[in-house]
């Protein structure tokens, strides 16, 4: 369906053809991908671009570590760390893994003899679970008091065979220095060059002494020298940045630390660490050119943009494209362009195709020559970058006659006046990896639906895709969605490139979302979680597909981000997450720009096993959702 036009005739469906759609769409869960357009404001704006790279920083104020054992000549298993502590006081060091208080950890200035670690001048003690999201863990935390500054020996033992398992360690004696890293592109291709970028800053910082780069994926890790001599992806010689190429063996799942070792203004040493994940596409095509319309009774009018096939198989893509034209005051921007498809073999090239509605040509009163501009394709699971195309002209389809206003958003079909013989519901959904069903059942009325899709991980796509095929199983006509965490940004994807019964949806709110990441969290950088690295929930892919997402669907979006009040939801992320936060999502990067964001209330976690209640166990912002959502 035209992602422009209301409906293909401009009439009610009778009961009779909604019966038979319904069946159609309970048979398959084939999804039809929307048209989507956007305004040229969206483009103006920036909204329908990728961002700067480094806008999508991990920042980090301590070191993260990770824990491998290794047998010593004695039988012992140990694991030793040279950590710093640049600022003379409190000390907070944390252990993660199911083994985390079995372990025996000791620790010393450099020199000194090792001691066991509560024999120094321990302010604190804290073992607790680590929640949901890691199911099994322990963190083991300590606040020392007193702790010398300078660099120190620390060694974990592991004394029971049983206890000899992966973790973690984490320190921070100050939040006076901060690194902040991130990749140089979004174009993350097996073969093409991908830096990482990392830059040291903060009231007591002085200077770098060494910064590394270790790199790990399925077959190997990889540690590599950073360097800021503007040839290592960095941006010039001497200005702070360092860079190291990822290593070109490299492919698939990748994590990569950044270790980066200084001194303070008062010659004192320090260690800072970032995480990043990512996953390098294999290569699949080369846009051409050029481009071309033509016009199609069953569609209307289609852009084409052709690629050079790199891979056997065509990939399922993302295509997106702006549009331009001229005007008397030179050229202006006429809309922006996407949707999700496979390429279709037309020769000796791959098809590609964006539906493009004339009317927005006649209204910015725009002549030839056209051309399309910032053409991108991206995978559309991972979202990074395949292809790129800065510009390609192409020929203007016939005038549109009389000049209406496009409509930028499937609106949905008309209600039929007994719109009650049709089934609506409102639909509940969880997030990333959650273990089962999490909303009271009392707190919403029906008729609702619960999405159940246990101890997943899903990119936004795949999990869309559930959304829509459990309102299918139900033969529902219409449905809103109330979601926690991932739930919200699948939602409102679904919203944006996929024709659903979410469409159809009447009343206030069409998506309401609580502590979704809409701008990642640098949680889902680590791959300790239970259901592993995602690599949408990450701060740079959460951007790369943020950026396809338009105005009009933003503002059908109404989230609420949270935090705890006191002590923090989890003794862990406090290591790597910002203030305020909700032991998963930071607030900042809980918001949606161009969305209703609602509110912020403290008092509330991002579920349970934490500090605070589960933020989706609020029975009056519960209320509030049930009373103003669309069905």
């Amino acid at each position: 369906m035209h992602a422009l036009r209301l409906t293909d005739s401009g009439r009610r469906i009778s009961s009779v053809g909604l019966a038979l759609a319904l069946a159609a769409a309970s048979a398959s869960a084939q999804l039809v991908a929307r048209d989507v357009a956007a305004p040229p404001s969206d483009i103006l704006s920036g909204r329908v671009r990728l961002p700067d790279p480094a806008s999508t920083a991990v920042r980090s104020s301590a070191s993260a570590l990770p824990v491998r054992f290794e047998q010593q000549p004695d039988g012992r298993f140990q694991a030793q760390f040279e950590l710093a502590v640049e600022r003379e006081g409190e000390w907070s060091l944390a252990v993660l893994s199911p083994a985390a208080a079995n372990w025996r950890v000791l620790a010393a200035p450099v020199g000194g003899v090792l001691r066991p670690i509560d024999e120094l001048a321990t302010l604190a003690r804290t073992i607790q679970l680590a929640g949901d999201d890691l199911p099994g863990w322990v963190i083991d935390r300590r606040e020392l008091a007193g702790a010398p500054a300078g660099r120190w020996n620390v060694r974990i033992e592991a004394l029971r065979a049983s206890d000899v398992v992966d973790g973690w360690l984490f320190a921070r004696a100050s939040r006076a220095v901060e690194l902040a890293a991130h990749l140089s592109s979004f174009e993350l291709v097996r073969g093409k060059p991908v830096a990482v970028l990392a830059r040291a800053s903060g009231a007591d910082f002085a200077a770098l002494d060494e910064v590394q780069l270790v790199v790990e994926s399925a077959d190997a890790v990889r540690t590599v020298a950073m360097h800021d001599d503007g040839a290592h992806g960095d941006h010039a010689a001497g200005d702070g940045w360092y860079g190291a190429w990822i290593p070109a063996a490299a492919q698939g799942r990748i994590e990569a630390r950044v270790e980066a070792r200084g001194v303070t203004r008062n010659s004192l040493p320090f260690l800072r660490t970032a995480q990043l994940a990512f996953e390098l596409s294999e290569p699949a095509l080369e846009l051409a050119p050029f481009a071309s319309t033509y016009n199609s009774a069953a569609n209307g009018d289609q852009l084409l943009l052709y690629a050079v096939p790199r891979a056997a198989v065509p990939p399922r893509v993302l295509v997106a494209a702006e549009v331009w034209g001229q005007t008397p005051a030179g050229p202006v921007p006429l809309c922006w362009l996407a949707k999700i498809q496979t390429p279709v073999q037309e020769f000796v090239y791959w098809r590609l195709e964006l539906g493009l509605d004339r009317r927005w040509i006649e209204l910015a009163g725009a002549r030839g020559p056209l051309e399309v501009r910032n053409v991108r394709v991206q995978d559309a699971d991972t979202f990074n970058v395949l292809a790129t195309l800065e510009r390609a002209p192409f020929d203007a389809p016939p005038s549109a006659g009389a000049v209406s206003a496009p409509l930028v958003g499937q609106l949905g079909e008309p209600l039929p006046q007994d719109a009650t013989s049709f089934p609506r519901a409102l639909l509940l959904a969880h997030g990333y990896c959650s273990g089962g069903s999490i909303w009271p059942a009392a707190h919403f009325s029906q008729p609702k639906l619960e999405f159940l899709d246990p101890n997943a991980n899903r990119t936004h796509d795949q999990f869309a895709q559930l959304l829509a095929a459990q309102a299918a199983s139900q033969q529902l006509y219409s449905f809103g969605v109330v979601a926690h965490s991932q739930g919200g940004a699948a939602a409102l994807h679904l919203r944006t490139f996929y024709v659903s019964p979410l469409d159809n949806a009447r009343g206030p709110r069409r998506i309401q979302c609580v502590a979704t990441p809409f701008q990642g969290t640098p949680l889902a950088s680590f791959g300790f979680l239970a259901c592993g690295t995602n690599s949408n929930l990450t701060t740079s892919g959460a951007a790369a597909w943020l950026a396809n997402i338009p105005s009009w669907a933003r503002a059908e979006v109404f989230a609420w981000t949270t935090s705890n009040s006191g002590s923090a939801c989890n003794s862990l992320v406090d290591f790597f997450l910002t203030n305020p936060e909700d032991g998963t999502v930071e607030r900042t990067r809980g918001q949606l720009p161009g969305g209703n964001n609602v509110a912020h209330v403290t008092g509330w976690c991002h579920t349970t096993g934490m500090s605070n209640p589960a933020n989706y166990t609020d029975a009056a912002r519960n209320a509030e959702m049930n009373t103003n959502a669309a069905r």
